[in-house]
């Protein structure tokens, strides 16, 4: 729970650290090219703007350039670890199946999903009294208690009987795999192009929906230049088309990322 506590502290930490970097980028020179872009997004696209508003733009700016790169991270990751569950739980449902198969005797809670919920506790802290309550009427341990878990088993015996006939932890595990092959995430697109388009549509969701910006052509052009500076990226560069086409017919929502057609 502490470790917890520390990486989400770290985080956060590291969110602040990134957006004031943002920041500096967007609003002083850094020698990196960018002074004209930084004076044409000021002088011309911005202008006009009060002090309060080009805070919110600059803020939206930052939050959108490390959203998507974090969604595109997190999208990754996913692909990685989905293929490492499908792998990890078919492989250890063959060796429970081939233990079983050597009759020298194994665990019973390698067979026994009823024997395993015996010993298993909760993870987290705040479920334990109530699983320690509720264990032995769900497992039917309690000869006498009437179960409530089911209305048509209301005896512990009928409920010890059910267990006997449920899957068992080699056929949980394959059941984990075969759900794990039907999970898909959002596609990735190319890297450019998806980039893009994802921190173009976050950037107009926070711009929209969070500090009430209409999104004028002015506003798209300011969006572009901004874009471009916040990603800090060579090989990115944000056009107003790209911002054009990226929103054209549609109503991006904060922190989310509309999918590719």
């Amino acid at each position: 729970m502490q470790k917890l506590l520390q990486d989400r502290l770290q985080a956060r930490i590291d969110n602040i650290r990134d957006d004031i970097a943002c920041i500096e980028r967007l609003t002083r020179s850094h020698n990196d090219g960018r002074d004209y872009d930084r004076q044409e997004l000021y002088g011309r696209w911005l202008s006009g703007l009060d002090d309060r508003k080009v805070v919110m733009f600059l803020l939206a700016a930052c939050e959108a350039a490390h959203n998507h790169t974090r969604i595109r991270r997190q999208l990754r990751e996913a692909r990685l670890l989905r293929q490492e569950i499908i792998k990890a739980a078919r492989e250890l449902s063959r060796q429970i199946r081939t233990l079983e198969s050597l009759d020298v005797g194994m665990p019973k809670e390698l067979v026994s999903t009823r024997a395993l919920l015996r010993i298993a506790n909760p993870s987290h802290p705040d479920d334990v009294d109530a699983w320690e309550t509720l264990r032995p009427q769900i497992l039917g341990d309690e000869p006498d208690s009437i179960v409530k878990v089911c209305d048509e088993l209301d005896s512990s015996a009928e409920v010890r009987s059910a267990w006997d006939s449920a899957p068992d932890l080699a056929d949980l595990l394959e059941a984990a795999a075969m759900a794990a092959e039907n999970y898909i995430t959002a596609p990735l697109h190319s890297r450019q192009k998806g980039e893009k388009t994802d921190a173009i549509r976050v950037f107009a969701g926070i711009l929209t929906r969070i500090f009430k910006f209409d999104l004028t052509d002015r506003i798209k052009h300011a969006m572009a230049v901004a874009a471009t500076i916040a990603i800090n990226r060579p090989d990115i560069v944000v056009t107003y088309d790209n911002v054009r086409k990226a929103l054209d017919g549609r109503q991006p929502r904060p922190g989310k990322v509309a999918p590719e057609k």
